[in-house]
């Protein structure tokens, strides 16, 4: 039940696509929402890690915007542990972003595709919907960024997953897979129909890890080392990410769904480096 495939897309492609349009604070809500990570010929070309492309194999040729370029950023570092504790969100985009743009370790959050929701009103990021398609929630940043004075981060999460009347196609536990986008795990510009800051070739994946959703909320602690299986390089570096991103676990079948309810609020590091 538990795309693989959606996983690389968001960590590769997401960020890209963010960037490419319009404005930041508006642009990030409707990227997400209106990118549905499918299959090939799909919004998202899920086996190429490519937005917009019609799908490609994984690390197939080029898109139609192949060899754009992000604008310019200074990389950033991550100096104070807490990202986003959700006291404080932008109504009219409907998104919490953190961090000065431009200046210090800053980004927002995002949620994709239509039928997944967020709500902040009541100081959390409340993530709710029915998962129809590949699916999931993530923050974006707005350019690469250490983390590395910290050895992780954590969260107090809690959720449920149900059937909706449907075909369910067989709900799967309350997961979700987590992953951490780093450039040597990203397609690189030239094989992307969208810019990014990648340097992978083909077959690239983000390192990642399951997240299992308790039903009453608790704090989940995630050392940088227990997110692995990038491609083609394994383990993740903090000191150069680029994106934090969550996948509902799909089958692909176009029949198969099930509704999300899920909490999640405090999101920070820990284990500062002295």
């Amino acid at each position: 039940m538990l795309s693989r495939r959606a996983a690389t897309v968001v960590g590769s492609s997401l960020l890209a696509f963010v960037f490419l349009f319009a404005s930041l604070a508006c642009l990030v809500t409707g990227c997400a929402s209106s990118a549905s990570a499918g299959g090939t010929g799909g919004s998202t070309g899920a086996t190429g890690g490519r937005i917009g492309t019609g799908g490609a194999g994984q690390g197939g040729g080029a898109g139609s915007d192949a060899g754009a370029a992000l604008p310019s950023c200074a990389p950033t570092t991550a100096v104070d542990a807490l990202i986003l504790d959700f006291s404080n969100f932008k109504a009219s985009s409907n998104q919490a972003m953190f961090g000065v743009f431009g200046t210090s370790f800053a980004g927002g959050t995002y949620q994709y595709p239509r039928a997944i929701t967020s709500n902040f009103t009541a100081g959390n990021w409340h993530i709710i919907g029915t998962v129809t398609d590949y699916s999931g929630f993530g923050l974006y940043l707005s350019c690469k960024s250490n983390v590395a004075a910290f050895t992780g981060i954590q969260m107090d999460v809690s959720g449920t997953f149900t059937g909706n009347g449907g075909d369910d196609g067989g709900i799967s536990p309350a997961r979700v897979t987590m992953g951490i986008s780093q450039p040597a795990d990203e397609l690189a510009t030239a094989f992307s129909a969208m810019p990014t800051w990648g340097t992978c070739s083909a077959h690239c994946s983000s390192p990642s890890r399951e997240v299992l959703l308790p039903a009453t909320t608790m704090t989940v602690t995630l050392p940088w080392a227990s997110f692995t299986g990038g491609t083609p390089v394994g383990p993740l570096d903090p000191a150069a990410i680029t994106g934090i991103f969550f996948v509902f676990p799909w089958s692909g079948a176009s029949t198969a769904q099930y509704t999300v309810d899920v909490t999640i609020d405090n999101i920070r590091f820990f284990g500062r480096i002295e």
